[in-house]
């Protein structure tokens, strides 16, 4: 077997093995310059770019990694496929890289490569149907060595309408200690991470954009669950948020990368029903006066601006 070699004698197995040990939370640097050095001793390796594209989407270096990640879809082979169940690892890799630059004609060239035929060639942004999907905002607990985890607040899983294979916008109204708000547009990973009514949770990688609407707090008295839904139907061809606060689970971390229910984490006990809202004032208090007017039995207590 030829043994290819760098100017300075190193063999490929040698960067290899010391780019594998770089493991350590203090070793990212270290494991940046390894990851290069593995692509440069092993240029036509599928393995190498995949790992050094791995690392970059780890850094949340982008650009690179969506390099990386595209030579080393052009490179794997068919028994390397096999390996993945006829899938190409790469290709899902630079579809996240791309949909964070906004490159949307690689984009779309990579979900196609991955075998997702419902995605067209183009150069416009994807904005698909994908269903429904629950999202944890800044994962707790990262996922890939070296991983640099967004860190906009406490983490919080939320519903999320997702518009492509790796991004979503937040349907929920977050808790302000998340640091996000109704409507951000986040990228999320593609492996599950727990699951919330059997549908697999997603990890967020970052936030690509934010929406700016204001998050507000409402104390209501007397409604009842038929009350709450007219109030969203109300609320979401206004482009406004509802949520009821008062019935979120407070879940620890064990619970909430596997089956919500392997503890009991029972919603706070409250008198009044807490709404959180998303929206501007105006068109906020439009919608509940609205909902309001032929509901006598019902008292909005408060409604307080929370950021």
């Amino acid at each position: 077997m030829k043994i290819f070699k760098r100017g300075n004698g190193r063999e490929p197995r040698q960067a290899a093995q010391e780019f594998a040990e770089a493991v350590q939370p203090g070793d990212a640097e270290r494991a940046g310059r390894l990851a290069q050095e593995l692509t440069e001793v092993l240029p036509d390796s599928f393995g190498a770019w995949f790992e050094a594209g791995m690392y970059s989407k780890a850094r949340q270096q982008w650009a690179d990694s969506a390099a990386r990640n595209r030579r080393a879809a052009e490179l794997i082979s068919d028994a390397e496929r096999r390996e993945f169940g006829g899938a190409n690892p790469a290709a899902w890799n630079l579809g996240i890289a791309a949909t964070a630059l906004g490159d949307w004609a690689t984009a779309r060239w990579a979900w196609a490569e991955y075998g997702i035929s419902t995605i067209e060639p183009g150069v416009e942004p994807i904005d698909q149907h994908f269903g429904l999907t629950p999202i944890r905002l800044n994962p707790d607990r990262p996922s890939l060595t070296h991983q640099v985890v967004p860190a906009y607040g406490d983490t919080e899983v939320v519903w999320c309408w997702r518009r492509s294979p790796a991004h979503a916008v937040i349907s929920n109204v977050p808790l302000p200690e998340s640091g996000h708000r109704f409507r951000d547009v986040v990228l999320h990973d593609g492996e599950p991470k727990g699951q919330r009514n059997d549908v697999p949770v997603f990890d967020e990688l970052a936030r690509l954009e934010e929406s700016g609407l204001p998050t507000w707090q409402a104390q209501v008295v007397g409604a009842n669950a038929d009350d709450k839904e007219v109030l969203a139907d109300l609320a979401g061809p206004a482009g406004l948020g509802v949520d009821e606060w008062s019935g979120i689970r407070l879940m620890c971390s064990e619970c909430s990368h596997g089956s919500p229910e392997a503890h009991q984490h029972a919603p706070v006990a409250t008198d009044a029903v807490v709404l959180g809202l998303a929206g501007s004032e105006a068109d906020l208090r439009g919608c509940l006066d609205t909902w309001l007017a032929n509901r006598p039995h019902v008292t909005l207590a408060e409604l307080t601006l929370l950021w």
